[in-house]
């Protein structure tokens, strides 16, 4: 009688899962490595050895680019999510320490991290100084990716045409403000409309931000075609830029700083408003860690004031 052979076994380790996730998030092999602090041979090695066991390709390799191939997006995005919950899991049992310990990442809109972000995380680093704070700044739909992918633990983004896996929390609508020279000719104005600007010279961000496509989307319902004459990266630049006399700006409440930059003004936007919706996002079916938690109570609140202006 012949013996049933038994199914080979599925031998893979976190190491394999981790290159393997690492290589995905930043299309390469050599930065990999470095996020990893290994070689990039270990790792090439040991993204073969998964697939090998999977029995399928995760990856196209050409000498410039590294491509996930569909059963590669499938696998990483699962395993995404499983290498974050075991690191929650791991957050959790360290928490029933004194102290939070741990690493924390955070995903947010450029607009929170001038002024907000680093005032909570000044607070934050007083009451937990064993977290280790990764802060990834991005556009909405980068923001929403790292959440959905459970690369970071929450995220502070846009909160429309949000999928079934990702939820917010504290969805605020938060006004827009001109900015403008100290010395401009409409300083004197309490607040201005968007007709009042369409023959100015603007400092905005690229047009990838969905600021920039809100605030042109507006305009052309109005019939206005504003002048994108300088782009930037960075709402510090921003503000330079206005307070050189470069030009004017659009800026959302959450970046205004508490205090008007020098060489600054600030003016409240009426005809038409312009008012954006952000949020607290997270993944649905995926608990805060203990580090995530304590951030959020001490950021909630001057996320929500500075949003309400």
């Amino acid at each position: 009688m012949m013996r049933q052979r038994r199914p080979r076994q599925f031998e893979v380790s976190l190491k394999h899962l981790r290159a393997a996730n690492s290589v995905a998030v930043y299309g390469s092999f050599t930065a990999a490595a470095a996020d990893l602090g290994m070689t990039q041979s270990a790792v090439s090695r040991l993204v073969l050895q998964l697939e090998r066991q999977l029995g399928v390709s995760l990856f196209l390799r050409s000498t410039r680019n590294v491509i996930l191939t569909a059963p590669g997006r499938e696998f990483t995005a699962s395993t995404q999510r499983l290498l974050a919950d075991l690191g929650a899991q791991v957050d959790n049992a360290r928490a029933l320490g004194d102290q939070i310990k741990g690493r924390l990442i955070i995903s947010c809109l450029l607009s929170l991290t001038h002024h907000v972000v680093p005032e909570a995380v000044l607070k934050y680093r007083k009451a937990h100084p064993g977290v280790e704070i990764h802060l990834r700044e991005g556009l909405g739909s980068e923001v929403y990716e790292d959440v959905r992918s459970g690369l970071a633990d929450f995220g502070v983004g846009n909160v429309t045409a949000l999928g079934q896996e990702v939820v917010s929390d504290d969805a605020v609508e938060e006004s827009c403000f001109a900015i403008l020279p100290s010395r401009h000719p409409l300083r004197h104005k309490s607040t201005l409309s968007l007709r009042e600007l369409r023959n100015e010279a603007f400092v905005s961000l690229p047009t990838g931000s969905g600021l920039r496509k809100q605030i042109d989307s507006v305009a052309t319902t109005n019939g206005i075609v504003l002048n994108h004459s300088t782009i930037v990266e960075q709402f510090g630049t921003l503000y330079d830029f206005v307070g050189a006399n470069v030009g004017i700006s659009i800026v959302p409440a959450s970046a205004l700083p508490p205090r008007a930059p020098r060489g600054v003004v600030v003016k409240r936007l009426v005809s038409p408003p312009l008012v954006r919706k952000i949020g607290i996002l997270r993944l649905k079916n995926r608990p805060l860690t203990p580090a995530a938690t304590g951030f959020l109570d001490i950021f909630r609140p001057l996320f929500l004031s500075a949003s309400r202006r």
